[in-house]
C-alpha cells in the first residue's frame, strides 16, 4: 500500500508542478518545494527531515497566501499546502514512535496484523474537501458587502491546467492521507 500512495503522491506532485510550467518562474517555488517533501514521505525518511519539510511546505505557503498573483487563484494552492504541512508534521511525529524497521515513518501500519486505519484516511481527506469546496464557495458569494464574486482573474488557468492541477493536489493530498492512516 505504501508504495502505491507514494507514487499517486510524487505524480500528483510533480503534475502540481508541470501546471505552473507554463507561468513566470516564481510561481513554480511552492509546488516544487511540495515534490521535494513527497519524495522525502515516499522514500520512508523520518524524524527531523520531515520537520524540515513540513516547515518548508508551511513557508511555501505562506508565500502563496502573499504573494500569489490573483486572490482566486491563491485560495486553493494555500488549502493544499496547508494540509501538506500539517500531514508532514504529522507523518514526522508519528514516525517517532514506531518500532524500527516495522514500516516507513509516519504510517499508521500495523506490520503483524495488517491493520489500516480507513476512518482517519476519510477523516483526512474529507477535511481537505471541506475546506477546498468552501474556497470555491467563497469565491462564488463574492466578498462581504460587494455583492460581486471573486473573478479567477486574468492569469487563472483554464481546461488541461485548471484539471492537472486539481488532479495532483488530490493525487497528493489522498496519498499522504492514504500513507498516515
Amino acid at each position: 500500500m505504501h508504495q502505491l500512495a507514494a507514487v499517486a503522491g510524487l505524480l500528483g506532485a510533480a503534475a502540481c508542478l508541470a501546471e505552473r510550467l507554463a507561468g513566470p518562474v516564481r510561481h513554480c517555488g511552492p509546488p516544487a518545494v511540495a515534490l521535494a517533501v513527497m519524495a522525502l514521505m515516499a522514500s520512508g525518511a523520518g524524524g527531523t527531515a520531515l520537520v524540515a519539510g513540513a516547515c518548508a511546505v508551511a513557508g511555501a505557503c505562506v508565500w502563496t497566501a502573499l504573494a500569489a498573483a490573483c486572490p482566486g487563484a491563491r485560495a486553493p494552492a494555500v488549502v493544499d499546502l496547508a494540509t501538506m504541512a500539517l500531514m508532514t508534521a504529522a507523518a514526522a511525529r508519528a514516525g517517532r514512535h514506531g518500532p524500527a524497521g516495522a514500516h516507513p515513518p509516519g504510517m499508521r501500519m500495523d506490520a503483524a496484523a495488517g491493520a489500516y486505519d480507513t476512518r482517519f484516511f476519510l477523516f483526512l481527506v474529507a477535511c481537505w474537501a471541506l475546506a477546498r469546496a468552501g474556497v470555491r464557495l467563497t469565491a462564488l458569494v463574492g466578498p462581504a458587502g460587494t455583492g460581486r464574486p471573486l473573478s479567477p482573474g486574468p492569469r487563472a488557468s483554464t481546461g488541461g491546467r485548471a484539471v492537472l492541477r486539481e488532479l495532483g493536489s488530490a493525487a497528493m493530498v489522498v496519498a499522504m492521507a492514504a500513507m498516515l492512516a
